[in-house]
């Protein structure tokens, strides 16, 4: 769910939400050259300071030692204020799987060690619970929040697990969770420092994640986690499979004039009364940046602020091409099996006083996109966002098409899209 502080968004309270953009997506496409797109594993013993922990990292840590190269933020491997040979063999053992503990730089920019291994967890974000199973380590998970707890279509699994609440630290039941003995618990990077403080005094390890992630941190934060949890093999699989269809949409979105790219606006209400304030994205909200990523410009790309309210009628000044309506559970998302809601939804959305004159109203580029893609997995989102807003360019990329091998082959459900979920409305009739 995306939200500014204290603001309440459906039923869910959330402090201060800044997620920035988004993971995305699948190879689809394999002969197009792709701009390969850098992010950090915020890893200790990632000394050459790029997505994982190999062997150029050993050679990076000697070249330290010899001197020819400067010492990183992430080279002390062992964290123990020095850089010299155990490093190397600390990330001798990390490749290997066989360390005793890892380090890692939290989303909080905490230090924090977590012994190894790790066999039991809680992770509270449900994007994080989405990729522990999607990498094959649910069988660790001991605790889940609410949100997973209510969508037993898309978690069969850890559905049925002790529902500790809500999903924020401040909201579930912490000695629930003290209760539960984890080895580690996985916040948000806005949970409460206070209430961190208090499960770390009863021997838990936290560690805090990226809330949404943007497009490079999410990546990172998946990353993160495999290590974490000794699945770093599948962590790379996972993220590698979406990464290539991401590294395709920057190569062919780079070099895109102003002029080509259409003006589009995201917009969620604070209430499901379609004549309630709306809120969209400002200058320092993920979704303008997801927007910009896909070959898009965002009418509220200069506005100051993440999540914003706007006026309808400078909505209607600025004239979208493109208009995308984020709805919530219970109207999309995994449970709902039809579009009669979002439908409704919708219409009450583009009848606005005035929407009529709209560019994107009249062109019939007005779409409700489900929260289960735009914040629970906002790299799913991407891929569907890229087709929505440059069709012609991303025209062989089939977000449905990822959207099912991504269940199938990832969270392994026999979840038919076609029949089951509510994801986006109304589909483009090419797709």
């Amino acid at each position: 769910m995306i939200l500014n502080a204290n603001l309440v968004y459906g039923d869910m309270m959330i402090n201060a939400v800044r997620w920035t953009c988004i993971l995305v997506m699948l190879s689809l496409i394999t002969t197009v050259t792709c701009a390969k797109i850098d992010y950090t594993l915020e890893v200790f013993g990632n000394a050459n300071m790029d997505e994982t922990i190999d062997q150029k990292d050993i050679a990076f840590i000697q070249d330290i030692i010899n001197g020819t190269e400067r010492s990183t933020l992430l080279a002390d491997a062992n964290s123990d204020g020095k850089i010299d040979k155990t490093d190397i063999d600390w990330i001798e053992n990390i490749i290997e799987g066989t360390e005793s503990e890892i380090t890692v730089s939290d989303a909080l920019n905490r230090t924090v060690t977590v012994k190894m291994p790790v066999e039991r967890v809680i992770p509270l974000p449900l994007v994080t619970a989405e990729s522990i199973v999607a990498m094959d380590a649910d069988d660790k998970v001991v605790g889940v929040t609410a949100s997973v707890v209510n969508q037993k279509s898309l978690f069969p699994k850890l559905s049925q697990l002790t529902n500790l609440g809500k999903d924020t630290l401040d909201s579930v039941d912490i000695e629930k969770i003290i209760s539960l003995k984890p080895d580690l618990v996985i916040v948000y990077d806005f949970d409460s420092l206070d209430l961190i403080k208090q499960l770390e005094e009863k021997g838990i390890t936290v560690v805090a994640t990226e809330s949404h992630g943007d497009l490079i941190n999410s990546m990172s934060a998946a990353r993160r986690v495999g290590y974490i949890l000794g699945v770093k093999d599948s962590a790379e699989e996972f993220t590698g499979w979406y990464g290539s269809i991401l590294d395709n949409i920057s190569s062919k979105v780079e070099g895109l004039s102003e002029d080509d790219k259409p003006s589009v606006v995201y917009c969620f209400l604070m209430k499901d009364d379609e004549n309630s304030p709306i809120r969209s994205s400002g200058q320092d909200c993920g979704v303008s940046a997801l927007i910009r990523f896909v070959g898009g410009r965002a009418i509220t790309d200069k506005l100051p602020g993440d999540y914003i309210e706007v006026d309808p009628e400078w909505i209607m000044e600025q004239n979208p091409s493109i208009m995308i309506r984020e709805v919530l559970w219970g109207v999309s998302g995994y449970e709902v099996n039809n579009s009669t809601n979002c439908r409704e939804m919708l219409n009450g959305f583009i009848n606005r006083t005035g929407f009529s004159n709209i560019d994107a109203v009249k062109n019939e580029k007005v779409y409700a996109m489900s929260v289960s893609i735009i914040s629970d997995n906002c790299w799913l989102g991407a891929i569907y966002m890229a087709r929505l807003i440059q069709p012609n360019m991303f025209q062989d990329l089939n977000p449905r098409a990822v959207h099912q091998e991504y269940l199938k082959r990832f969270m392994k459900l026999d979840f038919d899209i076609d029949n089951q979920g509510q994801f986006l409305y109304p589909i483009p009739g090419d797709w």
